[in-house]
């Protein structure tokens, strides 16, 4: 593992030096299924959840949900502590991809949509929409969950939060909505919910009740006994591509495509990684005079300082897809790769199609 963290840290400082590198990691990335990816919180969704686990603390909330990446739509699941986030949220990188090709959202609206699914995991690890004060103020938590909603615009017996996010009255969908709003609005340290909704009755009574169950009451002080947890549409189900995903296959560069796929022929997945295999980059940098030597004698028009760049492209694929070699099978991947990189580079020169 810290192999790997050190790996990725030398391929991401490379990349700000080399836009080659950037575009081969571009690639590796677009040639990945996302079932294939080893995502963790990271950058702006990592410091985004931070913030949410201090707000959480800070009122007195000892719960944290269980987040996890799935595909669409983000969201809690259904009487569940757990919290779908969408695989392209991750971590930098895929966002700016998303951003490109898809949709984007900034830090806040990241935040406020975190709120709003904290809120629904809290009400059903303590099962709050059980208690008679809660129906009494939001309504029957057994209603059908509508697919439309017709809402009154000038109401102002519900909070407006994730109003401003594309989700217009969402707290007049259904009374589960109501409570993840109203809790959100209250969360929220920027939100002004009393100045705000001062001459809104419904909704301050609302405000007010969550208030007293987190604040003066302190309900949730302590971790819920028995809260179930579910991973459904968890994204290592998901068996397209990134391009495929975000329908930009036209950005897929054919000839990179090619040499990953004859690289993961060559040194194909272990699926148990032992400390006897080694790194597939270092064992082609380590070789790599061998290998150029090799080249230049079979392709009479190869020039050094062209392999030499080839050589290097094969080693970045390589870290950027963490392939591994067995040691006892060195002569034979040696033979391999010269084989297979003959053919690149002949189809380089244009000897060959």
């Amino acid at each position: 593992m810290r192999q790997g963290f050190f790996l990725l840290k030398h391929i991401m400082v490379l990349s700000k030096k080399s836009p080659r590198v950037r575009e081969l990691s571009f690639q590796a990335l677009l040639n990945k299924k996302i079932s294939e990816l080893e995502l963790r919180p990271e950058h702006t969704l990592r410091e985004c959840l931070i913030q949410l686990r201090h707000e959480l603390m800070k009122n007195h909330i000892a719960f944290f949900p269980h987040f996890y990446f799935g595909d669409e739509p983000w969201g809690c699941i259904d009487r569940t502590g757990s919290i779908e986030i969408p695989f392209y949220l991750a971590n930098n990188k895929l966002r700016r991809i998303a951003k490109k090709y898809y949709l984007a959202y900034s830090k806040e609206e990241l935040m406020m949509i975190l709120r709003h699914e904290t809120g629904h995991a809290l009400n059903y690890a303590y099962k709050l929409w059980i208690r008679e004060d809660w129906k009494r103020l939001f309504g029957k938590f057994k209603l059908k969950y509508p697919n439309f909603y017709h809402f009154n615009p000038a109401s102002r017996d519900y909070v407006r939060y994730l109003h401003y996010v594309g989700h217009p009255h969402y707290a007049q969908r259904h009374p589960d909505e109501d409570f993840a709003e109203t809790f959100a609005s209250w969360l929220d340290p920027e939100s002004k919910w009393k100045w705000n909704y001062k001459n809104w009755t419904g909704a301050t009574e609302k405000l007010k009740y969550v208030d007293i169950l987190f604040g003066q009451d302190q309900i949730a002080s302590r971790r819920p006994l028995r809260v179930r947890y579910d991973e459904r549409d968890n994204y290592k189900t998901i068996t397209s591509t990134v391009a495929e995903y975000f329908a930009i296959e036209k950005k897929i560069d054919p000839r990179v495509k090619e040499y990953t796929d004859d690289l993961k022929e060559i040194f194909p997945d272990v699926l148990t990684k032992t400390r006897h295999l080694s790194r597939a980059d270092l064992f082609i940098q380590h070789y790599s005079k061998y290998l150029e030597e090799e080249l230049v004698t079979w392709i009479a028009k190869a020039d050094r300082r062209d392999v030499r760049k080839y050589l290097r492209e094969l080693q970045t694929l390589c870290a950027l897809n963490n392939l591994h070699v067995h040691p006892d099978e060195t002569t034979e991947k040696l033979v391999e790769i010269v084989i297979v990189s003959t053919y690149h580079l002949l189809k380089r020169l244009k000897i060959i199609k």
